[in-house]
């Protein structure tokens, strides 16, 4: 919710808080819509911290519970509680964000528009009006949630997870592979290790470090991270790509049948994204 100013008291309605807010939600509701319904909170039910703190802005964090209660809970400065109830919905539509760049942060970053997966709609109790958050997931590998309204040369409201064991694509893509440290397990069984940026592939029979580059695209491709595996094993050497939950390459030819739903990691020596058409091929994490 906006912030409320210093005059309003603690039990005032949080309608008043947010005459641009109720015009975003009036005007998004005189449009047609593809929505969904599907009160499903099973990925959304999480605890969130306000990303980027603006004059005047006393939020501290956000949690939706899997019932869909929401509790807004403010800095010390104003030490108010606010609950709600929530609706869930698909929405592609695209809104105003922040890149974000892993935790909170003092100093506003860039604005990008971003495609949202769902719409969170939210009646604040007390007569406190409603309220639509937009979620997606970002390349950090947290899930975001953002009012998509322009306020202050910023965004009004964006909210981030803390995930500390999420992969993190945009780290991968400099070479920093600490995001997935750990063991992986395919549906066969394989094996993939990761220690400090050396990794063991037991399928392959193959040890070594992975480099930016190589025999595979550098940086953030088709939606996803690469990396190649030095040395290479011949003929066509090995290629490692990185897809956080929620996150599908582009280019697979089909549908990905690995489990979207979880950071998954997929090796090959050829084929690239198609790979991801194939069930067996993707690893998950199974040991931080």
């Amino acid at each position: 919710m906006h912030s409320l100013s210093p005059a309003e008291t603690a039990g005032a309605s949080k309608v008043t808080r947010s005459s641009v807010s109720s015009t975003s939600v009036s005007t998004d509701k005189t449009k047609s819509s593809s929505s969904t319904a599907t009160n499903d909170f099973s990925k959304w039910k999480r605890s969130y911290h306000f990303y980027h703190l603006k004059s005047g802005d006393a939020q501290a964090s956000l949690i939706i519970s899997p019932n869909g209660k929401v509790t807004q809970l403010q800095n010390s400065s104003d030490e108010r509680v606010f609950t709600g109830q929530a609706s869930i919905s698909s929405n592609n539509k695209k809104v105003l964000s922040y890149v974000i760049n892993g935790t909170s942060t003092a100093i506003r970053p860039d604005k990008k528009t971003i495609k949202a997966d769902v719409k969170i709609h939210v009646v604040w109790d007390n007569n406190g009006g409603t309220q639509d958050y937009y979620g997606y997931q970002t390349y950090t590998g947290q899930y975001a949630l953002t009012d998509g309204i322009e306020r202050s040369s910023g965004v009004d409201e964006v909210w981030i997870t803390e995930e500390k064991n999420a992969m993190n694509i945009s780290q991968i893509a400099t070479g920093n592979y600490g995001s997935v440290t750990g063991t992986w397990k395919n549906l066969k069984g394989d094996l993939l290790i990761f220690t400090n940026g050396n990794c063991t592939a037991s399928a392959w029979n193959w040890s070594g470090n992975l480099i930016v580059g190589g025999v595979v695209p550098e940086g953030i491709v088709d939606n996803i991270a690469w990396a190649s595996g030095n040395p290479a094993p011949r003929p066509d050497g090995i290629a490692f790509m990185f897809a956080p939950a929620g996150i599908s390459p582009n280019n697979i030819g089909g549908p990905d049948l690995t489990d979207a739903s979880k950071d998954r990691i997929v090796v090959c020596s050829n084929g690239g994204q198609t790979v991801f058409g194939e069930p067996n091929s993707a690893y998950y994490k199974i040991i931080n």
